[in-house]
């Protein structure tokens, strides 16, 4: 794998290329606006570049103090299995506080998260305004 940079930030984020890389990662559509607030109101962004196009990105929201978590972890799929992830979601660890970290991931993807020291939990719940829909996504078994 060819030398990839990672940037922290929003600055530099073209929000259109960005949706386009959620589709491709596959992780689902974003609007370009509502991403930019999402992303803008996060305590820390990751970014992965290789030769000027953005080929990952990441986030985490915090309280700065007690509890963090890590949303939104995409790579593009030419890219996937080359350490591109594993470097933004250790980028983000690194700037996150000392404490719990929750990660909220898609199905099937419990193996590459676990070898960064990440569990299931068994007390988390989540409550999805389209039941129906977390249900189809493999969210939640009933």
């Amino acid at each position: 794998m060819p030398f990839f940079e990672l940037r922290f930030g929003t600055e530099h984020l073209d929000w259109s290329e960005l949706c386009r890389v959620f589709e491709l990662a596959p992780l689902g559509t974003r609007e370009p606006e509502k991403l930019r607030r999402a992303s803008e109101n996060s305590y820390l962004v990751c970014s992965a570049y290789l030769n000027g196009a953005i080929i990952g990105f990441g986030r985490a929201i915090s309280d700065g103090e007690y509890q963090s978590a890590i949303y939104d972890i995409i790579v593009l799929p030419e890219y996937q299995g080359q350490g591109v992830g594993k470097s933004i979601v250790e980028g983000l660890l690194a700037g996150l506080p000392d404490g719990p970290v929750l990660l909220y991931a898609v199905p099937g993807k419990e193996e590459f998260y676990g070898k960064m020291g990440f569990a299931t939990l068994l007390t988390g719940m989540g409550r999805f305004p389209e039941k129906h829909r977390a249900k189809e996504k493999g969210l939640i078994p009933w």
